[in-house]
């Protein structure tokens, strides 16, 4: 079968490898859609400050596949169905998996980061990382519900606790960003969107943000609608965004970082301190919350932009997303 496999740093490509077989309590998916995503290039250009990533490895984490074949000791699970995959699937033993926090699990090999994932025409998984696609939602959508939009719901309602009514910042409303700006607008609260591309501020305000403004002519001291956000969500994560973030939050307000676009970043000390800003990391979402994403997809609560493309085209597709000429998401189709 054709896959897209990542040999080490700088080294990614399509190639013919041997179709996988599920082993005991695993699945064999006939991969339907996979989403691209911007942690793929920081996979590649080895950019994640150290974090092991096995090689060879079929990249690919946003994943919805149909099931073809079954391992034993798999019950639940019905062949012919889609199912989206969650990623960062846990041992469903440690304190975390058992407390619901599934996404923190210590024994995790996420899919396409860990094991292999679904640049490719089949793709095996454990059979707990498997959630129904309701009737209703793409292939697409299912695939990048996995992401990027998981990781904004749980950033913005778990991790960030988002009220309604309250002010809302965005930090760079692409792939991630966008679906941030739909949620924090479904669940009642008045977004701000930021960003240095015209055009993605433009897709943002019809989205439902109140106010937009490009970053690079921003006064965080005189912010638009007039106050300043009790909640920031940085979707970009370099240092200009980090600080920007920090310098613009409300005090007392919540910062919540998802972007990895850089490992480092200063703290503004005496801001973090005399104002009592809460800096929060946030990583992707659990299962749990996975299977509430869908479900406010299928009833058109959310709507997450997807393009499709072919899988063979991967290699045109990572690089357009390095140049930033991605508006949104994109999905690949084997």
């Amino acid at each position: 079968m054709r896959a897209a496999r990542y040999f080490g740093p700088g080294r990614f490509a399509m190639v013919e490898t041997e179709r996988p077989a599920p082993g005991p309590g695993e699945v064999l998916l006939r991969v339907r859609a996979a989403g691209l995503c911007h942690s793929d290039l920081h996979i590649i250009g080895d950019e994640l400050g150290g974090y092991p990533i096995p090689a060879p490895l079929t990249l690919g984490h946003e994943v919805c596949g149909q099931v073809v074949d079954v391992g034993r000791n798999v019950v639940g699970v019905e062949l012919g169905r889609r199912y989206a995959v969650f990623g960062p699937v846990g041992c469903g033993q440690c304190r975390f998996c058992r407390t619901g926090r599934d996404n923190l699990c210590q024994e995790s090999l996420p899919i396409g980061i860990g094991r292999d994932g679904g640049y490719a025409e089949y793709v095996v998984v454990p059979s707990q990382a498997l959630v129904p696609v309701p009737e209703g939602v793409s292939d697409a959508e299912a695939a990048v519900a996995t992401d990027a939009v998981l990781t904004t719901y749980h950033a913005l309602l778990t991790v960030g606790r988002l009220q309604p009514g309250e002010l809302v910042a965005v930090i760079g409303v692409g792939g991630l960003g966008l679906n941030a700006v739909q949620i924090a607008v479904s669940f009642g609260a008045v977004v701000l969107a930021l960003d240095i591309d015209e055009r993605k501020l433009q897709l943002a305000r019809e989205a439902g943000a109140a106010e937009v403004a490009n970053t690079r002519a921003l006064d965080p001291q005189h912010p638009p609608l007039g106050e300043r956000p009790s909640l920031v969500l940085d979707c970009v994560g370099n240092d200009e965004t980090k600080l920007l973030a920090q310098n613009l939050v409300a005090r007392g307000g919540r910062v919540v970082l998802v972007g990895l676009g850089s490992v480092a970043g200063s703290l503004l000390g005496l801001r973090i301190v005399a104002d009592e800003i809460a800096v929060l990391g946030s990583f992707w979402g659990t299962r749990q919350e996975l299977a509430i994403v869908l479900d406010l997809i299928a009833r058109g609560i959310l709507r997450p932009r997807v393009e499709t493309h072919p899988l063979d085209q991967i290699e045109e597709w990572m690089e357009r997303l390095r140049r930033g000429d991605v508006e949104s998401r994109v999905a690949l189709v084997p």
